[in-house]
């Protein structure tokens, strides 16, 4: 039995005397101390085969021998020094294979032994590592849960629609790990508009605006929010261009698959989480087992705060015309008396009344009055600027308040509304009705130092207007003139 011959000390000496025995045998060739030569070869040849095994032991032998026979041949050693060496050499050969055999086979038998105990720990190891990776696993799981259950808490905490779509933003950005720049992902968070009647993209994530326009449809139009709309649940579609009921289906070129997952309030969907795949079709269902859970805590926070702003848009808004109430057009309106006074800037007033208003109600029923009010309080809002408030004053009478506008230009926007009034057509029960409104208006501080003041001047302009025969636009007289 032999084995590999390993590198030891024992074996670099042994080569190192054979090759020091040869070089002094052929340098010291014709002196007497040349006959040593075939011996000195021996204790190399002996530490070969103790060190480095049976086949080695064997080699060395032979060369030996091979090289004392050549000092022979070269008559630098005498033919009994050379027998004395080759005996000498053979000894030394076979001396060491009994040791290194049994060796060998204690190796063997050794390594027989060990090697269900290197498969254990090899089992061992895979089995630790498995463990380690479950424990690494179950951390990551663990923070993940530990933040959502903080983006569900915080997400409780706000009040606003809008304050809600942005925050969700942040976390739908991070669950998707948008945030380190993932590539060839894009999300849209799709919201229901009954009121509207149309779908509205609440927020997006990785799309341009241009794009956005196929998330914002009318409820009834083929759109994707719309098919989704039918699919009640979860929806994965890894290749949007493999899909049939998608064929005409607007959406943004760029999209190779999606993934939508609804937010459901008592089973029914407000909204979607719609995840898009800009990249080559790698969406799974598995990788988006947190988004689950973090779609059903937005779609809880988004009908709160979509109720808090109901809410508070009742409180402010005048229910059938959709203007702001009296209460909270006085405050505004003194707030902007505050504000015109400290940056000496002009506040201009309208005040609408519309004519014959009782007629409506008495010949044709309050249904054909609010109909009316409606449609004035539409020709209001038209063109209405973002520092603008129009208000329903009370009953038939409205008000129009105009920050940083002087008189004339708030004369020139009274008689264009006065003229949108004239133009205004209301079916009522099949009877067309045509609809006139008498206007005054008042300008701070040309002719009003004060909230009040302002009121007044405004509601004596429109009463000027209703006494020279109403349809049309006056305005109040200066104070210097008054």
């Amino acid at each position: 039995m032999s084995v590999v011959p390993k590198f030891k000390p024992g074996g670099a000496l042994g080569a190192g005397l054979l090759a020091f025995a040869a070089l002094i045998s052929v340098g010291l060739r014709g002196w007497p101390a040349a006959n040593l030569g075939p011996v000195a070869l021996a204790p190399g040849v002996l530490l070969l085969g103790f060190s480095t095994g049976t086949m080695a032991a064997w080699a060395a032998g032979m060369a030996a021998g091979v090289f004392t026979v050549a000092l022979h041949l070269a008559g630098w050693v005498d033919l009994d020094l050379v027998l004395a060496g080759l005996a000498v050499q053979l000894v030394c050969t076979l001396f060491p294979l009994p040791f290194v055999e049994a060796g060998e086979a204690q190796q063997a038998d050794f390594d027989l032994k060990r090697r269900p105990l290197d498969a254990e720990r090899g089992q061992r190891r895979e089995a630790l590592e498995q463990m380690r990776g479950r424990a690494q696993a179950a951390e990551r799981r663990g923070r993940e849960t530990d933040a959502l259950y903080h983006a569900g808490r915080e997400i409780s905490k706000l009040l606003t629609l809008s304050d809600t779509l942005e925050f969700s933003r942040e976390i739908l950005r991070d669950t998707l790990h948008l945030a380190g720049g993932e590539a060839g992902l894009a999300f849209v968070l799709a919201l229901v508009d009954e009121e509207q009647g149309v779908y509205r993209m609440g927020v997006a994530e990785g799309l341009e605006m241009a794009h956005l326009a196929a998330f914002e449809q009318p409820l009834e139009s083929r759109s994707l929010c719309g098919w989704l709309r039918h699919k009640r649940g979860q929806v994965l579609v890894p290749k949007t261009a493999a899909e049939p009921e998608l064929k005409g289906v607007a959406l943004p070129p760029m999209v190779r698959g999606l993934m939508a997952l609804p937010l459901l309030i008592q089973d029914q969907a407000i909204g979607w989480v719609i995840v898009l795949d800009l990249g080559e079709g790698r969406l799974e269902a598995r990788d988006f087992s947190n988004l689950r859970i973090l779609c059903s805590q937005i779609a809880i926070g988004v009908e709160k705060a979509a109720l808090y702003d109901r809410l508070q848009r009742l409180s402010t808004t005048d229910g059938l015309t959709n203007l702001t109430v009296h209460r909270t057009f006085q405050a505004r309106l003194e707030e902007e008396v505050k504000r015109a006074e400290r940056y000496k800037e002009p506040l201009s007033l309208i005040m609408l009344d519309i004519d014959l208003f009782k007629r409506f109600n008495d010949v044709y029923g309050h249904l054909a009055g609010d109909a009316v009010l409606k449609a004035v309080a539409g020709a209001m809002k038209d063109g209405l600027g973002s520092s603008e408030v129009a208000a329903r004053y009370g009953g038939e009478e409205f008000a129009l308040l105009l920050p940083r506008q002087d008189k004339a230009a708030a004369m020139a926007r009274a008689e264009a509304l006065r003229l949108g009034v004239q133009a205004l057509r209301v079916d009522a029960a099949g009877e067309i009705l045509n609809v006139t409104a008498s206007l005054g208006v008042a300008t701070l501080p040309l002719d009003a130092m004060t909230k009040k003041g302002l009121l007044e001047a405004a509601d004596q302009a429109l009463y000027q207007s209703k006494k020279n025969g109403r349809n049309r636009v006056s305005g109040s007289p200066p104070l210097a003139s008054a």
